[in-house]
């Protein structure tokens, strides 16, 4: 089973980061990502059996009710290109302090459940295109993007005839920062 941690972004700004990156970009940049399957990714665990999945559920379980993290805001106000994998994103420029802490315990705990250690610092990005030959041009209309996130989810990634779908499996609500 493939999974991954990650989150999901609200209805609203899915929808609003399709349009703009529909309407910013032309034919021929790559293969665009379904609008159902953007996400931010938190922690890569890749292959895991059953039974280390779910010691890691409940290490994850532990460690939210020892130290619950607080949800929050993120702003999706850049974009990029990663050349080797050929891909496109729209990514945050400033990573808010707690979803930093975040995927950093949710990467220490995965490792610990056997997943590949992640070396690359962690940018929250929304992957737009895969497969591209090259950096797209830059986009007329600057994204600018809020998207709110309460909670995390475990996801499995299924791959079927139409290409990659995300599953989720379990979720995790995150602490509501008061003012």
């Amino acid at each position: 089973m493939r999974t991954f941690f990650g989150l999901e972004l609200p209805t609203a700004v899915t929808v609003q980061i399709a349009d703009w990156r529909d309407r910013q970009f032309g034919r021929g940049t790559g293969r665009p990502v379904p609008p159902a399957n953007f996400h931010i990714t938190l922690a890569f665990i890749g292959e895991l059996a059953p039974g280390p999945l779910e010691r890691l559920c409940e290490r994850v379980d532990v460690e939210m009710a020892r130290n619950p993290f607080q949800g929050g805001l993120v702003e999706l106000d850049i974009t990029g290109y990663w050349p080797k994998p050929g891909v496109y994103w729209l990514g945050a420029d400033a990573c808010p302090a707690p979803l930093s802490s975040l995927a950093q315990k949710l990467r220490h705990l995965a490792t610990g459940a056997g997943a590949r250690r992640d070396r690359n610092p962690f940018l929250p990005h929304v992957t737009l295109f895969r497969n591209c030959s090259a950096a797209p041009t830059a986009p007329a209309q600057p994204p600018a993007f809020r998207a709110g996130y309460l909670h995390f989810t475990l996801f499995e990634s299924r791959q079927g005839k139409t290409g990659v779908s995300y599953h989720p499996l379990q979720q995790w609500e995150l602490s509501r920062h008061i003012r």
